[in-house]
């Protein structure tokens, strides 16, 4: 199989690293090293999806996010402490203990972030969002979630490493009314590589995607003050992390037929998290996010996933879709091998009106697979022997159920109905309410990847 831009892509959650650039560059094809067994791991129970529920304090905007082929792992260390990602911020040694005080009136913030350890009773195949001790004065602290166990896998952090450093917190405040797209780097706290199937990402209120990027980190060890990369597109980048297209990203179940399908991440990478957020509240947010990868062991992964990348309307940055316009934008991308497509998400901004993805048999005739209309609950669906996706219908987003194999010489169509009812001339940007995208991500077994970036 193949390695290419789109890198390896997860079939949990978010499948693949979401948005926007408008630039072409793909990296050349190039094989996959064949996976080593890491000593003394073992998998988790298989995941299954539960407890998702709509996002406390959504924001009236919309959303939208993968992970490299496996590379050769190095034998472990033995588990001790939970494995936690750097923040640039150095740690705080414990304050001696002190005699209790009457609670004040109001908590105060902690310190520094939650190192939320996981207990034995939380079922990490749940919805475990609230469930560790986080009390700042910003909304939404529900979005912490827990680490699992040492054994079981890792979780990485991104926002403040402590909420009474006025100077760490402001890195991650959105005013009312703002709109941003901002990059963030911390190091993955794994010292060796490590495969992985699911993960869960949990992001305050506010978020329109996370795009999560892995590179090689410096020799300090240490994260930069900010990002060096261009993301998505950067040729040094040696994988992706699981993204998100709205503030939760439940884990998922994995399904018999793909249960040696996974992803790896190397020791000690510099992960680069792209967060697009905006606030159309009346009160500051923070960006923040918590995401956990379950570690599974390296012999059960025998093939890593690829990635679809179609990216519509990148000429709308020349040729702007101009006031009053209503019409149908169609794409096309060719298929090349024989296997199957495990996910599909569509992405548009708040002038789409639907979105639908079909196949063109080489054999003859094309097949409906997907489609959406609500912008702000863009829609992921998987295909595969435990995914029963809700059926096509005239205003609710719906998909085929079961395996979706694809063949050498099929082609993948993708369509977004943009009525562009406001003022301005739309272009191909992150601004939900000014700019339009009209792309569909998702992931692969088998094919190479999809990779189609088109005006």
């Amino acid at each position: 199989m193949t390695d290419t831009f789109a890198k390896s892509f997860v079939i949990s959650g978010l499948t693949c690293a979401l948005m926007c650039c408008g630039s072409s560059g793909v990296e050349p094809s190039s094989p996959v090293p064949p996976p080593q067994p890491i000593a003394s791991e073992q998998s988790p129970a298989a995941a299954q999806a539960q407890g998702q529920r709509d996002d406390d304090a959504r924001p009236a905007e919309p959303a939208s996010a993968g992970a490299r082929a496996p590379e050769p792992a190095q034998a472990p260390k033995p588990a001790n402490a939970p494995e936690q990602a750097k923040n640039p911020a150095p740690a705080t040694p414990p304050e001696p203990a002190k005699a209790p005080e009457p609670a004040p009136a109001s908590p105060a913030a902690p310190s520094s972030a939650p190192q939320p350890q996981a207990a034995s009773t939380i079922d990490h195949r749940g919805d475990i969002r609230g469930l560790c001790p986080l009390t700042t004065r910003f909304k939404d602290d529900r979005a912490c979630i827990p680490a699992p166990p040492p054994a079981e896998g890792m979780q990485i952090h991104v926002g403040p490493s402590r909420y009474d450093d006025d100077a760490e917190v402001a890195r991650y405040i959105l005013r009312p009314g703002e709109e941003t797209t901002e990059c963030f780097a911390v190091i993955t706290p794994n010292d060796q590589p490590r495969y992985y199937q699911t993960s869960v990402l949990s992001g305050r209120a506010g978020t329109h995607h996370i795009i999560n990027t892995l590179f090689p980190a410096a020799a300090s060890g240490e994260a930069p003050s900010r990002c060096t990369e261009q993301g998505l597109v950067s040729t040094n980048a040696v994988g992706h992390l699981p993204g998100a297209s709205k503030p939760y990203m439940p884990r998922k179940a994995v399904p018999p037929e793909y249960a040696h399908v996974g992803a790896s991440i190397p020791a000690h990478a510099k992960l680069e998290s792209e967060l697009h957020y905006y606030n159309t509240t009346d009160h500051d947010i923070l960006r923040e996010l918590w995401m956990n990868v379950y570690f599974v062991d390296a012999s059960e992964i025998t093939e890593a996933s690829t990635g679809i990348a179609a990216l519509g309307g990148t000429g709308w940055n020349w040729n702007p879709i101009r006031p009053g316009t209503d019409k149908v934008f169609t794409y096309s991308c060719p298929v090349r091998g024989e296997g199957y497509i495990l996910s599909l998400l569509g992405h548009y901004h708040a002038h789409g009106k639907r979105f639908g993805a079909s196949i063109t048999r080489k054999a003859g005739g094309t097949e409906k697979v997907f489609e959406m209309y609500d912008y702000l609950e863009p829609a992921e669906f998987e295909y595969n022997s435990l995914a029963q996706n809700p059926m096509f219908s005239p205003s609710a987003a719906g998909a085929l159920s079961g395996r979706l194999a694809v063949h050498d010489g099929d082609v993948l169509n993708w369509e977004c109905h943009i009525v562009n009812d406001s003022q301005t001339a739309l272009t191909y940007t992150n601004e939900v309410q000014t700019g339009e995208m009209c792309n569909l991500w998702g992931a692969t077994m088998g094919v190479e990847p999809i990779v189609c970036f088109l005006p």
